[in-house]
């Protein structure tokens, strides 16, 4: 099962040497656009699921643009879903401007759309890999999130120094922690060494094991200190000092900047197309979903200890262009194994849609997975498993 075959990518190098890789909180301006623009699918489809929605959002400085295109059955006001999520994520600018410049799906694509097939041509991807923690993520981009929402459950739990806006990054070794990164968005009122003792303690060292190299001997310094033996200690938190502005206060954001945070981090190659603001029809967000749901059914089940699995579409045809599967698995297992996928899981959009209630969701919704991550959480339908 661990042998390869000439040919055929090794796998485990893909979680194995020095990996880095970052996240960033729901504060941050590229994740509050990605978050606006799912709330929009969100309140269109609330009203009317067969909505087609195609949303960028940008946004720097007090001042906002949504551009894109909405077909639903009942309009609603924008600017103030806008204004309403940009407050819950937890900036206080009340004086946030908003231009709306919004039309229909062009006819050209609603007709391939509406016969079943593609939402847009493109390639997507799933991943998973065996992991102690079951989740089947990488664990370099699971410990850069945990970082983050480390952050954010402070903030939201009553401390009141940190302010939205952060990001974290993580360096690991042979699965050993061995550099921490945190940018931590803060009120004026609490020193940077205040600051850093704070999340040292109350962020860095609840989350990363006391084993690891980082917290073997953690130093804190003024300045960002790059990667050199790989094994000395390392934590940066603010490494330019302050931080005190943040969001649209401080830089730009765009909705799908964030592409590796969205996905498996920088080490599992992906698709290329974002996933905020689009409805299910629009396959670089629902088939890539079910990609991961393929590829984690796979390692849950034991067939492989890790799989990435490919599709690809033309804008307006039902059926894929092509489905891969590759695996740590000898050649001829892994083309069986594929085989077996192409059989079992039916790939066509409007079946993927169906399957896990796109359209409709329940007990979850799209701003979720803007916020904290796509991948994971047990209510988002495609992080469920079937037997293969």
């Amino acid at each position: 099962m661990t042998e390869h075959s000439e040919g055929m990518p090794d796998m485990g190098m893909r979680m194995s040497g020095i990996m880095t890789t970052e996240f960033v909180s729901p504060g941050h301006p590229d994740k509050v656009c990605d978050q606006i623009a799912d709330a929009i699918v969100d309140k269109a489809l609330s009203h009317d699921p067969k909505s087609r929605v195609a949303m960028e959002v940008t946004g720097g400085h007090y001042g906002l643009v949504v551009i894109g295109e909405i077909t639903t059955a009942e309009q609603f006001d924008i600017a103030k879903v806008v204004k309403e999520i940009y407050k819950s994520i937890g900036h206080n600018d009340h004086d946030l401007g908003v231009f709306v410049n919004v039309v229909s799906q062009a006819s050209d694509i609603a007709r391939g759309v509406d016969i079943g097939g593609a939402g847009d041509q493109g390639v997507m991807t799933g991943y998973a890999v065996r992991n102690p923690e079951g989740n089947h993520m990488p664990p370099v981009y699971m410990m850069a999130r945990a970082l983050t929402q480390k952050m954010t459950d402070l903030r939201c739990t009553g401390t009141t120094c940190l302010r939205p806006d952060g990001k974290s990054q993580v360096v690991m070794m042979d699965g050993k922690v061995t550099h921490v990164i945190l940018a931590a968005h803060h009120a004026a009122d609490i020193s940077t060494d205040d600051l850093r003792q704070l999340l040292l303690e109350q962020v860095i060292r609840q989350v990363v094991p006391a084993t690891d190299p980082v917290m073997v001997n953690p130093v804190l310094f003024d300045q960002a200190i790059y990667l050199t033996d790989g094994i000395s200690g390392n934590v940066v938190i603010n490494g330019t000092g302050a931080f005190i502005q943040g969001g649209f206060n401080a830089d730009a954001g765009t909705t799908g900047r964030k592409l590796i945070v969205d996905n498996y981090g920088p080490n599992v190659e992906i698709g290329g197309g974002c996933y905020s603001g689009k409805d299910p029809t629009k396959v670089d967000r629902s088939a890539a979903y079910f990609c991961r749901f393929v590829a984690k059914s796979i390692v849950a089940g034991g067939l492989a200890t890790e799989a990435l699995v490919k599709v690809g579409y033309a804008i307006g045809v039902p059926t894929p262009s092509f489905v891969t599967v590759q695996t740590p698995l000898l050649l001829e297992e892994n083309s069986k194994l594929q085989a077996h996928i192409l059989e079992k899981f039916d790939f066509r959009p409007a079946a993927i849609i169906e399957r896990f209630g796109l359209q409709r969701p329940v007990g979850w919704c799209y701003r979720e997975t803007a916020a904290a991550g796509h991948y994971t959480d047990p209510k988002f339908p495609w992080e469920k498993t079937v037997d293969i």
